[in-house]
């Protein structure tokens, strides 16, 4: 957008946030939808030592505006097991009004959400890994319904409760960290849980508690991509949803299947869509400081204090 894009990023002063945003998202990459991320706060005791009592919940909110101009892209100071010192980076959003008419930042609806934070994350698609193709419909099967798509995302028309499931080929995810999708249907459906499974039959396995899709509107999921036993959130309107992630996972072995199990089927015109399915390697910024706020927008001042080297978590693999 000429006259508010110069060699310094975005020009101080009055300005249209959102319109700035939607100029740069289609001419550059310093524009995109970011994951906020806080991690649970636990209370302490009298001597200010944290207990194992959660105080705060877990905030993990996609769907984020920002603009990111990195200072300092990686400098690679080497620390323990493949990790290294990043960077930094100044990232602009949204005034917080505009946030928090966001659904899932709204304080109506979210009370653990107040503004951002000093430490709390921006999680960033570094770059797309693998992403699974919803315009064709090749690789969908099901085991109840028919798959059709609209050339962006894949549509099951339900005969009944099941599953919809990709079957990839030859597609290595080493590098990917996140996994990432949008799901909506037109009727109030329970997503049971989501399956990523490899070529040596491993699987990890995300389980939501009781969450539901309701009908008309996408619903965005972006969670962590990891073998073992952890917990995670998917935040639906404000509200979270516990996910517990289990299984092991070999990374250096191809993908072999993502599938959704669902339930919740009434009649023959219930559908389910997919679209933006991806496993992708993820940037993580933490703010450091604030450097300005105005009635348009917030500058925060962010570092990367931490990342990886995939030849050594190849070579550790």
């Amino acid at each position: 957008m000429p006259g508010l894009i110069g060699s310094q990023g975005v020009r101080p002063g009055a300005l249209n946030m959102n319109r700035v945003f939607r100029a740069l998202r289609y001419r550059t990459e310093q524009a995109q939808f970011v994951t906020y991320h806080r991690p649970a706060i636990y209370k302490t005791d009298d001597y200010g030592v944290p207990s194992g009592t959660v105080g705060s919940d877990e905030l993990l909110l996609p769907d984020l505006p920002a603009i990111i101009r990195p200072a300092v892209t990686a400098d690679y100071t080497q620390e323990r097991a493949g990790n290294n010192i990043i960077g930094a980076a100044r990232i602009y959003t949204p005034n917080i009004t505009t946030i928090k008419n966001y659904a899932n930042f709204d304080q109506s609806n979210n009370t653990d959400f107040n503004e951002i934070e000093g430490w709390d994350r921006l999680i960033t698609n570094y770059r797309t890994v693998y992403s699974v193709p919803t315009d064709v419909t090749g690789s969908w099967t099901t085991d109840s319904g028919s798959i059709t798509t609209d050339g962006e995302s894949i549509t099951n028309t339900l005969t009944g409760d099941g599953y919809m499931l990709h079957t990839a080929t030859s597609k290595n995810a080493l590098e990917a960290d996140r996994l990432r999708f949008k799901i909506k249907t037109n009727f109030t459906l329970t997503l049971t849980n989501f399956k990523s499974e490899n070529t040596d039959d491993d699987v990890l396995t995300f389980t939501p508690t009781a969450l539901t899709v309701p009908s008309g509107t996408w619903l965005t999921i972006d969670v962590p991509y990891v073998s073992g036993t952890s917990a995670t959130s998917i935040f639906r309107g404000g509200t979270r949803y516990a996910v517990t992630v289990a299984g092991t996972y070999d990374y250096e072995t191809n993908i072999k299947t993502l599938e959704l199990n669902y339930t919740g089927y009434s009649a023959g015109t219930d559908t389910v869509q997919i679209k933006e399915v991806e496993y992708y390697k993820s940037v993580s910024w933490h703010v450091h400081s604030l450097k300005d706020m105005t009635d348009g927008y917030i500058i925060f001042n962010c570092v990367r204090t931490r990342g990886r080297s995939d030849a050594k978590r190849r070579a550790y693999e």
